[in-house]
């Protein structure tokens, strides 16, 4: 079992869920916990339920897609009425990011409480600094109090699923490297979640018996969610509102590669030689080939699209998405200032 003291306590191995979370939950009676319907978050919770025989637990379920602010009372109202000071969040970032939530508006009321994160897919795993919940504007939240990140819970995920989400974690991962804020150490972890994540998410779809491969992966993931301390930037900020546009319609992480490969030839004067460094990571060192390109490649050798048109994305709604995301707060992160009209250009690029 590894305990990495960085943010906050995250138990990694095999079976931490089994071996980590009794040790971290102790003789607690009771405890709600919140999940999502991730693929894979109903054989976390049993695997739970079975490591926890001592403990009551409350469930509830949030089907939402993005954590919600408006959520928040009738979750701590389950909590005071089940006597519980402990929120198990199983699944993926609405899961979670509720969670954070939760425990943000508990400790401005003076009544903390303590919010373990089982994480059921890739992404930040609960580590970034900030949550966007779907009903408002991103905000800075308590990190969970314990993640249990055992890459034994990849083993559900489809090809699919796992490489979309992947790209969502490495395109985080690829944004907080360019951000222009000064922190070295998160420039490491951000290099170290890239070069894990390109080398070893073909592997782990090539073979899904790769044991060694998932847990890289999960492991990437949650060197780039320790990475977000310094944000993202203009992706991110373009792909809020066509996903809430497309509804359920795509996975996370879909459409962050054709933005990203269309998004760095605008921030390229911005960002020195970062681009080209991170090129390195995929694949063929072909001088003639440019960062897009290449991040183009590789999204086709994990079996994920490159354009926004293959997800059914309406140009004629560009000018909305534009101006979402040039008045977006991830916007202020990006290398270079964006406008409405360069936001349009580069959904016109991604198209």
């Amino acid at each position: 079992m590894t305990l990495i003291r960085y943010l906050t306590r995250t138990h990694f191995a095999e079976a931490a869920i089994e071996d980590a979370l009794p040790e971290v939950v102790g003789r607690l009676p009771h405890a709600l916990v919140l999940i999502d319907d991730e693929l894979g978050t109903e054989p976390a919770l049993r695997r739970v339920r079975g490591a926890l025989p001592g403990t009551s637990l409350q469930v509830m379920t949030t089907t939402a897609q993005a954590p919600r602010r408006d959520a928040i009372e009738q979750i701590s109202a389950e909590m005071k009425r089940t006597s519980a000071s402990t929120l198990i969040a199983i699944g993926g970032a609405s899961a979670i990011g509720q969670a954070r939530l939760v425990a943000d508006d508990a400790t401005r009321k003076g009544d903390p409480i303590v919010v373990i994160a089982v994480p059921v897919r890739l992404f930040d795993l609960g580590l970034a600094r900030q949550v966007r919940p779907a009903d408002s504007r991103p905000l800075t939240c308590p990190r969970p109090d314990h993640v249990i990140a055992d890459p034994t819970v990849l083993e559900l995920a489809t090809p699919r699923m796992l490489a979309a989400s992947a790209m969502e974690t490495l395109v985080h991962a690829m944004e907080a490297y360019a951000n222009p804020s000064y922190n070295p150490p998160a420039d490491g972890l951000a290099l170290e979640a890239i070069r894990r994540m390109t080398r070893w998410l073909p592997v782990a779809l090539n073979d899904s018996q790769r044991l060694d491969a998932r847990r890289e992966l999960m492991a990437a993931a949650m060197t780039a969610g320790m990475a977000l301390e310094k944000g993202v930037g203009g992706v991110d900020a373009l792909v809020q509102p066509i996903k809430v546009d497309l509804g359920a319609t795509y996975l996370p992480g879909d459409l962050h590669a054709p933005l990203l490969a269309a998004m760095a030839p605008f921030n390229a004067q911005a960002v020195g030689d970062r681009y080209s460094f991170l090129a390195g990571n995929f694949g063929r060192n072909d001088p003639a080939m440019t960062f897009s390109n290449k991040i183009g490649d590789f999204t086709r050798s994990v079996g994920l699209p490159t354009s926004l048109r293959e997800f059914g994305v309406d140009p004629r709604r560009f000018d909305r998405f534009a101006e979402m995301a040039a008045n977006d707060p991830a916007a202020l992160a990006n290398p270079r200032r964006l406008t409405p009209k360069d936001c349009r250009q580069i959904l016109e690029a991604a198209w």
